[in-house]
């Protein structure tokens, strides 16, 4: 499934993909859910009409039996800012039930040299939100699901990944030196590449500091005991300060991680800046 991922945005093969999703399969982007094959095809044809057939560059896959993740990047004119896409699905082996792709929309606009507001009004309407989604008063009372809840894990892997989740959660800016490498590979959607977490840590307080009242909340775990790597699918909600005004908003976030001597050595944070500004009436920048 991950070439036909792949092959799907560098070769534009529908035929190969088309096999692999069923009538009730759904495929979230930019915010917007598609079900079933017209409807998901419509959404491939217009990711392929807003970037094109590009030359892939670099990829992570993250397999388990029922969850399954892919991250890769597609070369652009700009040499030092590819396209990046994620996603995260549930699958039986042959067929994907359910897939979240979250794309970086802003470098696609930097690639062709659109207009960030031309590029949001070419995106589908995103689907509705539910006022049970924003209910910040359950919190307090609420589990705080940690990643072993999620999945199975080795002992040290899962004392990391837990690490790695309470520097969210709980804002453990001093664990950051302790679970990455000092020349970690970081990719932040929007921002591009660094060496070293420092960049990691800035957009974490940039990001809590327009944030009040923030909460942060995993979704679902896919873990690669082969690679020892790990997708993570998680949301930040909070008050956003939008000049004078207070906006509660919902971040959608796709992470992945690679471990190596117990130590975070790559991370990807995958975040679709557009889609998030399109739903809530925000300008870009947001952070």
């Amino acid at each position: 499934m991950f070439n036909k991922l792949i092959e799907l945005y560098t070769k534009g093969d529908l035929a190969q993909l088309s096999s692999c999703i069923l009538h009730s399969s759904s495929w979230k982007q930019h915010d917007f859910t598609a079900y079933g094959h017209m409807q998901i095809e419509s959404q491939w044809l217009n990711s392929l009409e807003q970037f094109g057939f590009l030359q892939l560059k670099n990829k992570q896959t993250v397999k388990s039996e029922k969850l399954s993740a892919l991250y890769f990047e597609l070369a652009t004119n700009s040499v030092n800012k590819p396209i990046s896409l994620s996603f995260f699905f549930e699958h039986n082996q042959t067929h994907i039930k359910k897939l979240h792709c979250i794309v970086d929309s802003l470098a696609s606009t930097q690639s062709e040299y659109q207009d960030v507001s031309q590029l949001m009004g070419q995106l589908p309407a995103v689907d509705p939100l539910q006022l049970s989604q924003f209910d910040h008063q359950l919190h307090p009372q609420s589990y705080h699901a940690t990643p072993s809840d999620f999945c199975d894990l080795p002992e040290n892997t899962e004392a990391l990944i837990n690490q790695w989740w309470n520097i969210w959660q709980e804002k453990q800016f001093a664990d950051f030196e302790l679970i990455y490498d000092a020349k970690s590979k970081i990719n932040i959607a929007g921002l591009g590449n660094s060496k070293g977490n420092k960049s990691l840590r800035a957009f974490h307080i940039n990001m809590h500091n327009r944030i009040n009242r923030s909460y942060c909340q995993i979704e679902n775990i896919c873990y690669d005991s082969q690679q020892n790597t790990a997708a993570i699918q998680w949301q930040i909600e909070g008050d956003y300060l939008f000049n004078e005004d207070i906006k509660r908003i919902r971040v959608p976030v796709l992470s992945f991680i690679t471990i190596k001597d117990n130590v975070i050595v790559q991370e990807q944070l995958q975040i679709d800046w557009l889609s998030l500004c399109k739903r809530f009436q925000l300008t870009y920048p947001v952070i």
